[in-house]
């Protein structure tokens, strides 16, 4: 067994994309197999998201303007967005332009320049190759004042119907579109209604795929098991050991495409850096397709002061969170990040993969080929990886600094027997081995 330390020469690749963002053709679809989506050319769809719940209701269309150019130039190819939001904007329920989203009782009447607002937020999303992760129906935490809870019970299932039938036939026709059903809470006190608006907007609109916002700690299908319509799973958790979650969704049968949905967002929950990025590696080394990355004040857009203690959202747009994201994504699809299968019995990573469970555990994922190999470290520590597990005869080693989006080369060994690395300093790294 040999051990290599790092060298001393630092070296920043520009990343080659395996596929640029603007190249994706909508809608998205199920790949073969189930285990991610792709696009209309079967081109793997790496899920780089942000949750912006808040923008279509609070930002005006120049600031719309702003946010989208910011996050289609960062790579996130993905936002979460509330279609009619009930508090977490400066005039709820109504938009920047004071435009309720009914005229009347809700649901049932629905306000054309309200909508005409939304369809502009879509449209821009469109030009610049964002999907809209677009949630109708928003609940709000344990039912509360923070979503449309209250109004669904006070709802028939007539008016829940309509709802859905509107909504599925004016947005049918957007291919950057995918349905998210409820938000924040466990939907089973009004699972009838829900399903009705699901069922309106099926009867307008079947070339969309749905997934589910529910309450935290859940999957997407907790509460929907054997629905045909919920087409991707997706983790919700705040948990600091999100991996063993992703596993479960990972190992799933039937097998759907899964994301790590929410966790911790930036400036809440006392998350630190390190955390926001082991939100996102652990779960896509664990068989997740990508990840919804959230800060505060951008989700709200500076609509609730009392938050986070900050409203200045377009301040946050650089901040460390972002730019890990950002980081992450150019690694992933530079790789063929899609053929990844998760370590989980430790046949490639031998020695240093720490404790199951713990905060310090290492994920790592090879490619069904046995060309790439990545692992992220959450700490610094000795591994050891089996090379022979690496396809070829030599491969080419790197370290990557997941907080600074820079490569350090280790060198180019021989695939045979274990080897033992070292990463160059302390925190978290991600280790990558490409066959030459």
């Amino acid at each position: 067994m040999k051990k290599i330390y790092q060298i001393s020469i630092l070296v920043i690749y520009l990343f080659s994309p395996v596929y640029a963002q603007d190249d994706y053709v909508y809608p998205l679809q199920l790949s073969p197999g189930n285990r991610y989506l792709t696009d209309q050319k079967g081109t793997p769809f790496f899920w780089s998201g942000e949750a912006a719940w808040s923008l279509i209701a609070q930002l005006n269309r120049a600031d719309v303007k702003y946010y989208l150019d910011n996050r289609g130039e960062k790579g996130f190819n993905v936002i979460m967005v509330n279609l009619i939001e009930h508090k977490f904007c400066t005039n709820a329920p109504n938009n920047y332009y004071n435009e309720p989203p009914f005229t009347g009782k809700p649901f049932i009447t629905p306000n054309g320049k309200y909508f005409n607002h939304v369809d502009y937020v879509i449209e821009s999303a469109a030009s610049r190759g964002i999907i809209v992760l677009l949630c109708p129906l928003y609940l709000g935490y344990n039912c509360g004042d923070e979503g449309w809870c209250h109004e669904v019970q006070e709802a028939s299932l007539e008016d829940l119907r309509y709802w859905g039938r509107y909504i599925g036939e004016r947005y049918k026709k957007y291919d950057n579109i995918i349905w998210c059903i409820g938000g924040d809470t466990d939907p089973t006190i009004v699972k009838d209604k829900v399903l009705e608006c699901v069922k309106g907007i099926f009867e307008k609109d079947n070339r969309h795929l749905f997934t589910a916002h529910n309450q935290p700690e859940s999957y997407a299908d907790s509460p929907w098991k054997g629905e045909k319509w919920l087409s991707v799973n997706n983790v919700y958790s705040y948990s600091t050991i999100l991996y063993q979650q992703c596993k479960i969704a990972c190992e799933q049968v039937p097998v759907q495409p899964f994301f790590m949905m929410e966790s911790a967002y930036e400036n809440e929950h006392e998350a630190s850096g390190q955390r926001l990025r082991s939100e996102a590696y652990w779960p896509v080394l664990s068989g997740a397709m990508g990840h919804i990355f959230g800060n505060c004040p951008i989700w709200h857009f500076g609509a609730q002061a009392n938050w986070c203690n900050r409203t200045d959202w377009k301040a946050e747009l650089d901040n460390t969170g972002s730019d890990s994201m950002e980081f992450l994504q150019r690694l992933f699809i530079s790789r063929p990040w899609y053929l990844l299968i998760p370590d989980f019995n430790h046949q490639v990573l031998l020695e240093g993969y720490g404790t199951w469970g713990e905060e310090d555990y290492v994920t790592t994922a090879r490619t069904i080929d046995g060309s790439t190999v990545i692992a992220y470290l959450p700490t610094s520590r000795q591994i050891t990886i089996d090379m022979t597990k690496i396809s070829g005869e030599k491969a080419k080693c790197t370290w990557y600094n997941p907080s600074a989006g820079e490569f350090l080369e280790i060198g180019i060994f021989e695939t045979k027997d274990m080897q033992t690395f070292i990463p160059p300093a302390d925190g978290d790294w991600v280790i990558v081995i490409d066959k030459i």
